[in-house]
């Protein structure tokens, strides 16, 4: 991820509003249109996709002690002290419970690297149902499609295995696997999903299309390879969308990546004189039998208010070492509790889209919300805050802004041919908003600022200030000893840049968070007949959580606070020119 003296404030007026407020919060969902070829097999679309709730089922005690027992036989070691279950047993997914206290910083899982890596090379290289082979014959196909990505390997390894576990090691593991993929709105079908779309971020909505589409293109590639597939010198059954859907969404939601040193060419340790990486490193995704029945706890917001509901954070970290892999306690974990790990400090939308849930409450440090703006809207605004400008300093503003990246170098040209140009910016609960106080620091602050800005950097041509001139207190911008720009605007500039953006955001909001209104005190009457209660819930703590960071975004806009803490707009305006 993730964001001198004084022009009147009064400058930020409605055209600025009317630049942004026509922006459509509503976007057509990508739907698959089926042709004669194997696209058209297995199914009607994502709209046959069930999503289902992974749930206890027959069997499923002794696959997960098959899946434990062999585990340990291929050298993992699993805590005494934890088993696997649900903490609150058809209401609460499973996962790794602790039936006996564990302290801080006590082993709860270590994973040897002699422990089998089942990862894209394993399925590429997999002989036992003729994989390689299947692979290596589409690949050398003049008719071939897309390429073998790492995800459409371990896929066709996952359904295989799932098919014969009896005749592979990664059977006991497939076998364990939920019976059904996560409820990612991926699978919604079409009529709740257009119930939903009103309620929906634009961006996730983007983000469904994109996985939708990336699904059917990986479907395409694997069924091309599962018709070279022979099990026992029977030709492998037809691969359905349903089964690549299970199989794909198993690598997204549960796949670990690992980051392994790349050896160099020619043997060594990979290091140069000066100890860097000459070789590079390889990120590995791997299926990792029994870390990944580890549940994920979100990070807490910093500096939340001490009555609100809050995350703990997760139970272990992971933690690198010579010869293994381990997961220790990062506080106590007291027994019945679940030992949860981190997917990584994920926005609702990514948790949502591959992991099928919202968490609850919604609000945690991933939080983030993202929203594009026209140039054209960014430029409308700097018609109004910037009106009094002088033609040198209009000049000057001009180019810092296309320097950022703000502006385009072709000044606006080619808008009328509908290829108007869009930004994307993102708001994170835990950050300041910097990519976009940056834009409006250099939109709002006073004229003389502009031009010893840009007077800073025509100056520096590849030479550094001195002392003195770098500890000048006066200066508006300077290059320091490092070669890097540094600004000091004053605090009418500041104020003026952060009202700005907090009046960008009461615009944007609505569309990036859905219409608001009292929905919460009716959500019976609220709620599309098209929209079970789990989607529904999903995606008003969706929106609660997203209009909770504008809220929190917004208090470090407010006038008494950048008056105590304002130089961070001086850094973001800073930030976003110091681009070489």
């Amino acid at each position: 991820g993730t964001a001198g003296g004084g022009c009147e404030s009064t400058y930020m007026s409605t055209t600025v509003a009317a630049a942004v407020v026509p922006i459509s919060y509503r976007r057509p969902i990508f739907r698959r249109r089926a042709g004669p070829g194997r696209s058209a097999r297995g199914g009607d679309g994502a709209s046959r996709l069930a999503a289902a709730a992974d749930t206890e089922q027959g069997g499923l005690d002794d696959a997960v002690a098959k899946l434990l027992s062999w585990a340990e036989s291929d050298s993992l070691r699993l805590s005494d002290k934890v088993t696997v279950g649900a903490a609150y047993p058809g209401i609460t997914p499973r996962g790794l419970l602790a039936t006996r206290d564990i302290e801080q910083g006590e082993e709860v899982i270590s994973l040897p690297t002699s422990c089998t890596a089942f990862d894209a090379d394993y399925a590429s290289a997999d002989e036992i149902f003729g994989l390689r082979d299947a692979i290596a014959a589409y690949e050398s196909s003049p008719s071939r499609g897309g390429d073998v990505t790492p995800e459409v390997s371990l896929a066709l390894l996952i359904a295989l295995a799932r098919r014969h576990p009896e005749r592979t090691p990664f059977g006991p593991y497939a076998a364990a696997l939920p019976a059904d993929p996560p409820p990612s709105p991926i699978f919604f079908p079409d009529e709740k999903l257009e119930a939903l779309l009103p309620y929906l971020p634009l961006s996730l909505v983007d983000d469904i299309d994109a996985a939708r589409q990336e699904m059917y293109t990986l479907w395409d590639v694997a069924t091309a390879v599962m018709e070279r597939v022979k099990v026992d010198g029977e030709p492998a059954a037809a691969l359905g969308l349903d089964e690549f859907a299970w199989a794909w969404m198993m690598i997204r939601s549960r796949a670990v990546t690992f980051r392994v040193m790349r050896r160099a060419e020619g043997g060594g340790d990979g290091m140069d004189k000066a100890g860097m990486d000459k070789a590079g490193v390889d990120a590995r995704r791997c299926m990792v039998p029994v870390v990944d029945i580890m549940n994920h706890e979100c990070s807490p917001v910093k500096d939340r208010w001490r009555n609100a509901p809050f995350h703990r954070g997760p139970a272990v970290e992971l933690e690198a070492g010579d010869g293994a892999v381990t997961w220790r306690a990062t506080r106590e974990i007291y027994a019945g509790e679940e030992v949860s790990w981190t997917y990584g400090n994920l926005s609702n939308e990514a948790l949502w889209l591959w992991y099928g849930f919202v968490p609850e409450p919604g609000s945690h440090d991933g939080c983030v919300v993202s929203f594009q703006l026209p140039e054209s809207s960014l430029r409308g605004g700097l018609a109004s805050v910037a009106k009094g400008d002088s033609a040198e300093s209009a000049v000057a503003r001009e180019d810092l802004l296309v320097r950022s990246g703000a502006f385009d170098t072709r000044n606006g040209a080619g808008t009328e041919q509908g290829t108007e140009r869009e930004l994307h910016f993102e708001v994170k609960v835990s950050e300041r908003p910097k990519v976009l106080a940056g834009i409006a620091g250099l939109m709002c602050c006073s004229e003389e600022e502009v031009l010893a800005i840009k007077r800073a950097l025509m100056s520096f041509g590849g030479c550094v200030m001195d002392e003195e001139e770098e500890e000048d207190e006066d200066a508006v911008a300077f290059v320091d000893m490092s070669g890097r720009l540094k600004v000091r605007l004053c605090q009418e500039s500041r104020r003026r840049a952060g009202r700005y953006v907090a009046f960008i955001l009461d615009q944007v909001e609505p569309m990036a968070c859905g219409p608001s209104g009292d929905d919460l005190l009716s959500l019976d009457t609220v709620k599309p007949d098209a929209v079970d209660a789990d989607a529904w819930w999903a995606t008003e703590r969706l929106r609660t959580a997203a209009k909770e960071v504008f809220v929190i975004t917004k208090v470090t806009l407010e006038e008494e606070y950048l008056k105590r803490d304002g130089g961070w707009i001086d850094e973001a305006v800073a930030s976003i020119l110091n681009i070489y």
